[in-house]
C-alpha cells in the first residue's frame, strides 16, 4: 500500500487575473503595503509535508513522512509587482525509520526544511489588489540529524532539491488579516541511501498567516 501524502488542495484557493491599468493600483491596497514593508507569517496546522519511502524490498514504509511543528514564511513585495518569498523555515518532527530497514532502528531529529534560494514570483495581481498568485523557482533544503542510542547528536549532510518549482499566493482577508500559500510537488526518485531506503514524491503544501 504506498503511503503517499499528497499536497494539500487549498478548497479556498485564490482566484487572481492580470493587472489591468484601468483596475485598482496594487500600490495603493493594503495587501501591496504589507508585503512592501516585509511581512512575517507564522506556519499554520493546515501545513503538510508528503513523502513515500520505499525499503530494499520494493514496500513502502510507514510513518516516514513527518508531521509539520511550525516555521515561518517571510515575504515581500517590489515596487515592480514582483513577490519574493525570502524564507520558507519548516520544522519538522522526528522521524524512526523502521528496525528492519537497516538491523535496528534509526531515529531522525532536527528535521528543518528551508529555501536555498529565495523564490521570486512574478505576480498576478487581482483587479482589486488584495490577491496576488505567481510561480517561481528555489532550492530546497533538508537539515537532519540521527540521534544515536546514547542520546547524542550525529548532524548528516544537508540535502538540496535544485530549481523546484514552487505556487506561491497571498492575500489580504475580510477581516485584515494577512495569509499566504506555499506549495510544490516533486515526483520521482528524490534519493537513494545505500541502497537501502529510496525517498520518492515530495509534496509540500504550507499556509501560513499573521494575525
Amino acid at each position: 500500500m504506498r503511503n503517499v501524502l499528497a499536497t494539500t488542495l487549498f478548497a479556498a484557493a485564490l482566484s487572481a487575473c492580470a493587472y489591468d491599468a484601468g483596475g485598482v493600483d496594487p500600490n495603493a491596497t493594503p495587501l501591496r503595503s504589507e508585503l512592501g514593508k516585509r511581512a512575517f507569517l507564522d506556519l499554520g496546522a493546515d501545513s503538510r509535508i508528503g513523502v513515500t519511502a520505499v525499503g530494499p524490498d520494493g514496500h513502502v514504509m510507514p510513518g516516514v513522512a513527518p508531521a509539520v511543528n511550525g516555521g515561518r514564511a517571510v515575504l515581500r513585495s517590489t515596487d515592480d509587482g514582483f513577490v519574493v518569498v525570502e524564507d520558507l523555515d519548516i520544522k519538522l518532527a522526528d522521524v524512526d525509520v523502521p528496525a528492519d530497514t537497516f538491523g535496528k532502528p534509526i531515529h531522525l531529529t532536527n528535521l528543518v526544511l528551508r529555501l536555498g534560494t529565495q523564490i521570486d514570483v512574478d505576480g498576478d495581481w487581482a483587479d482589486s489588489g488584495m490577491s496576488v498568485t505567481g510561480t517561481g523557482k528555489a532550492d530546497l533544503l533538508l537539515d537532519w540529524a540521527w540521534r544515536l542510542d546514547d542520546g547524542s547528536i550525529y548532524p548528516l549532510a544537508t540535502q538540496k532539491l535544485k530549481d523546484a518549482t514552487f505556487d506561491v499566493s497571498a492575500r489580504e482577508l475580510d477581516d485584515g488579516r494577512l495569509t499566504a500559500a506555499v506549495w510544490m510537488t516533486k515526483p520521482g526518485e528524490l534519493r537513494n541511501f545505500a541502497d537501502r531506503v529510496m525517498l520518492r514524491d515530495l509534496s509540500l503544501a504550507v499556509v501560513a498567516q499573521r494575525n
